[in-house]
C-alpha cells in the first residue's frame, strides 16, 4: 500500500483509457458485515401500534425529493448479531420500525443516499444510540434530516457509483475527516487512487483559489480490508494534519479505479464547504 503527495495528473499512474460514462444510481449499498434482516428479533411487543424511528425533512434540510434510498444497521449491546433494515418513505419523512426490537441498548448506524449533481451524489451517515425498555418501544424516535452541512450530525460524503462496472466509492467531504470506503463486485479491480484537495477562495466562489492541502492515497497490492471492500480511516491522516486549523471553503476529489488490463473508471468532483 502506498500513499504519496503529488500535483501530477492521476491518469499518468495508469494505462490510458477513455473516461467511462458515469451512471450514478443511488440504491442502498450491499451490507458489508454479516447481518440478519428479521431473525433474532422478538415478536412485536405492541401489536396495537408499531413504533418507529423517523427522519423528518423540512425547508432547512436537504430536499426530500432528492432522497433515493437509505438503510440502517442495528447493533444491540452485548449481542453478536447485527440486523439490517431499509428506510421506508413517508410524506416528507423516512422511517424504520423499532417495535420489533428486544429490550436493551441499541445503536442504529444509518445511511441516506441522495442525488446531488452530475459528478457525484451524496451519502449521509449518523449513528444513533437508544434504549428499548422491557415490553418494547413505547414511543417514536424523531430525528431531523441531513442539512448537508459539514458540521451536521449526518456526516456528508461524496458518493460515486458506476452501476454497470459494479464500483462504488464514498469519500468524506469534511477535510478534517480521513474516511473513505470502496466496494466492488469484481476483484479484477486492483489499482486504487484517491486524490483530495482542500482550497480557499481568495475573492469569493469562482475567483482565484488557493490550495490549503493536498494528498494522494493509492494502492496496488493487498488493498481489500474484507471481501471486495476497502474501509479506510488512516490513509488520509497526513492530509488531515496538513489541513489542521487552516480555513478552507471548497475541495476537490479525484478517484481512479483500474485493473491490470488498462480498463479504468474515473470520477472527479468539486464542492463547496
Amino acid at each position: 500500500m502506498k500513499a504519496t503527495r503529488t500535483t501530477g495528473n492521476p491518469a499518468q499512474l495508469f494505462k490510458p483509457a477513455p473516461l467511462l460514462h458515469l451512471l450514478i444510481i443511488f440504491t442502498a449499498l450491499a451490507l458489508f458485515t454479516a447481518c440478519k434482516k428479521d431473525k433474532g428479533h422478538d415478536p412485536d411487543p405492541d401489536p396495537s401500534g408499531d413504533k418507529e424511528l423517523l427522519v423528518n425533512f423540512s425547508t432547512t434540510s436537504v430536499a426530500y425529493n432528492l432522497v433515493d434510498s437509505g438503510f440502517v444497521v442495528l447493533k444491540k449491546q452485548g449481542a453478536a448479531n447485527q440486523f439490517f433494515k431499509r428506510f421506508e418513505k413517508k410524506t416528507d419523512a423516512i422511517s424504520f420500525s423499532i417495535g420489533d426490537l428486544s429490550a436493551g441498548n441499541w445503536t442504529a448506524e444509518m445511511y441516506i443516499f441522495a442525488r446531488f449533481n452530475g459528478s457525484a451524489g451524496r451519502r449521509y451517515r449518523q449513528d444513533k444510540t437508544f434504549t428499548i425498555q422491557s415490553g418494547g418501544a413505547k414511543e417514536n424516535i424523531t430525528l431531523a434530516a441531513p442539512t448537508g452541512a459539514i458540521t451536521d450530525a449526518w456526516k456528508p460524503y461524496a458518493f460515486f457509483r458506476h452501476e454497470q462496472l459494479g464500483v462504488s466509492i464514498a469519500v468524506a467531504l469534511d477535510n478534517t475527516d480521513p474516511h473513505f470506503d470502496i466496494e466492488v463486485k469484481d476483484t479484477r479491480w486492483d489499482l486504487f487512487y484517491i486524490e483530495r484537495y482542500a482550497n480557499k477562495w481568495l475573492q469569493g466562489p469562482g475567483g482565484p483559489n488557493a490550495k490549503v492541502a493536498e494528498y494522494i492515497w493509492s494502492c496496488d497490492n493487498a488493498c481489500y480490508t474484507s471481501d471486495k471492500f476497502i474501509n479506510n480511516n488512516t490513509g488520509f491522516l497526513p492530509f488531515i494534519q496538513e489541513v489542521g486549523n487552516n480555513p478552507w471553503d471548497n475541495g476537490l476529489i479525484i478517484v481512479v479505479v483500474a485493473d491490470n488490463d488498462g480498463a479504468d473508471v474515473q470520477f472527479s468532483h468539486r464542492y463547496n464547504k
